[in-house]
């Protein structure tokens, strides 16, 4: 890290950064698939059940519960998916816009948006919730329900330099990255 105090970051946020933090945020990270599964698979076995039972009309129980079983998931994600989409162009995302900036120093990060003329977020590491490095950019949650997207590049410092920053003053129990950029780094 060097002798660093502090680390800028202008972000300018584009409709794929944002598309890719969302499915994160929501499938992986807050495992919003697992009821859905779940529903599929529980009325699917039903289903199936059904269809076994030689019972009048057994085959169009199943086919019903089949039906609703895989349907509602799939609508559940498409939704999911529409919304995002609907999200970034409210947005204007675009092809990427100045959003806000990111200045990491030793003691907290303070976050000045673009978008609204107003005081400054100032959130004290010890607060903050946690970080993540995935391909293109890091993740810093300033609290569960609230992250703020640092994309690769952006940085007066080197990507690699943003990150260590990060880990040193938030903890390393609070810092996860993608395995592929932890095989980039020690290759590098």
């Amino acid at each position: 890290m060097g002798s660093r105090q502090s680390i800028v970051v202008p972000v300018r946020l584009d409709e794929k950064t944002f598309r890719r933090f969302a499915r994160f945020d929501m499938l992986r990270l807050r495992k919003r698939w697992v009821k859905p599964a779940l529903f599929a698979l529980i009325l699917c076995a039903f289903a199936f059940v059904a269809l076994f039972s030689r019972r009048p009309q057994s085959g169009m129980i199943a086919a019903v519960l089949l039906a609703v079983g895989l349907g509602l998931p799939i609508v559940y994600v498409g939704m999911f998916l529409s919304q995002v989409n609907l999200q970034a162009e409210k947005w204007k995302l675009g092809k990427g816009r100045p959003v806000y900036t990111v200045t990491l120093r030793s003691r907290d990060f303070t976050v000045v948006s673009d978008q609204k003329a107003g005081e400054a977020v100032t959130v004290p590491w010890a607060e903050a919730a946690q970080a993540f490095r995935m391909r293109g950019c890091i993740y810093l949650y300033a609290s569960p329900a609230k992250a703020y997207l640092l994309p690769d590049g952006q940085a007066d410092a080197p990507d690699i330099e943003v990150w260590n920053m990060i880990v040193s003053h938030l903890g390393a129990d609070k810092c996860r990255q993608s395995p592929l950029l932890k095989m980039k780094d020690k290759i590098s």
